[in-house]
C-alpha cells in the first residue's frame, strides 16, 4: 500500500485555501507521509516568510492511501 501527501495553501484572513496539490512521491508508510507533510510546511514557511506574516498563510496538508496502486476487482 502506498500514500501521497496532499496539502493546500490557505489564508487565515479570507477564510479561503487554493487548490488542493499532491506530491509525485509516493509514501510506503504512513508515518512517511505525515514527516514530509511537516517538513513540507517547515520548508514554506522559511522560504516564504514574507509572504506567510504579511498575508497570513498557512498549509494544511493530508495523506491519504493511493487507490490507484489498487487493482479493481
Amino acid at each position: 500500500m502506498h500514500y501521497i501527501l496532499a496539502f493546500s495553501i490557505c489564508s487565515a484572513i479570507t477564510g479561503f485555501c487554493h487548490s488542493t496539490n499532491t506530491l509525485d512521491y509516493k509514501f510506503d508508510k504512513w508515518s512517511d507521509c505525515v514527516i514530509a507533510g511537516s517538513e513540507l510546511t517547515i520548508q514554506y514557511a522559511t522560504k516564504q516568510e514574507e509572504q506567510i506574516n504579511k498575508d497570513k498563510l498557512y498549509i494544511t496538508y493530508f495523506c491519504n492511501e493511493n487507490i490507484s496502486d489498487k487493482t479493481p476487482t
